[in-house]
């Protein structure tokens, strides 16, 4: 049975996209089925961050009905899928985000995989959380500032309107400091479970410029271990951490000339 996931936050520049791409990339490495679809017509970067520059067919060429769903498929990182919206300004001119039949995208795209996770865009001035599927988990994506968790509680109630099942927050992009909100404080302001911890790692940023995942950058990384853990609590896997390598550079050097033996 297919899984619909949203990640949805109040505020942009929480790290949605970025934790949305990791995740589908973490989710395949447990044998998932994955697509990640960029719901936000108006100012998505999924294609960016996947390194998928300038695609030749985006959601916007499906949504003008000039291409189909299947055209705009296309397999990035460790097998998982990503249907990016693109950066077409003359599109938007001629497409009411209001008006777009979601509903439609959602049946074409459901035989491409097993678990779906869908970018949203942030606020709430969109049509697509009433077109989600009625099986919808969300996930709340926030930082530990009080104006992110702020418009994170406002999605939470409107999700709660809508009736979409909350599996909990992930506090996303996180570092240690007394002027910032803890755990408990927000889970006290959302009303729901914190199912993880991100923390603030310059990893993330070498894998965006990069074009790849964390995993695939620095699988040893605190922050690839931890987006590993999220995917795996979620399909109910186990997921034993990747310890980094400290082996220094001169006894690798004297294992290449013989001087150590390899399994010292």
């Amino acid at each position: 049975m297919s899984r619909f996931i949203a990640l949805a936050s109040g505020k942009g520049g929480v790290g949605r996209t970025s934790l949305t791409f990791n995740l589908g990339v973490a989710l395949s490495l447990f044998g998932e089925e994955v697509v990640m679809l960029d719901l936000d017509l108006m100012m998505s970067n999924m294609d960016v961050i996947t390194g998928l520059l300038n695609p030749e067919v985006t959601l916007h060429d499906v949504l003008m009905r000039d291409k189909a769903v299947q055209d705009c498929v296309y397999q990035v990182n460790q097998g998982a899928l990503v249907i990016p919206t693109g950066m077409h300004f003359e599109t938007l001119k001629t497409i009411n985000p209001n008006y777009v039949s979601w509903k439609r995208i959602m049946e074409e795209i459901s035989s491409y995989g097993n678990i779906f996770l869908m970018d949203l865009p942030s606020g709430i001035n969109s049509n697509i959380f009433e077109a989600l599927p009625e099986d919808t988990e969300a996930i709340l994506v926030t930082n530990s500032t009080m104006p992110a968790v702020a418009d994170a509680l406002k999605i939470r109630i409107l999700l709660n309107e809508l009736n979409i099942e909350i599996l909990g927050f992930v506090l996303n992009m996180w570092y240690d400091d007394n002027f910032l909100l803890s755990v408990n404080e927000i889970e006290s302001i959302l009303e729901v479970p914190m199912i993880s911890v991100i923390s603030y790692d310059r990893e993330m940023d070498r894998s965006i410029a990069l074009g790849s995942s964390v995993m695939e950058l620095n699988p040893a990384s605190p922050i690839s271990n931890e987006i590993m853990q999220l995917a795996a609590d979620l399909v109910g896997k186990e997921y034993k951490p990747v310890q980094p390598d400290n082996e220094g550079i001169m006894e690798r050097i004297k294992k290449f000339v013989g001087i150590l033996p390899e399994n010292k």
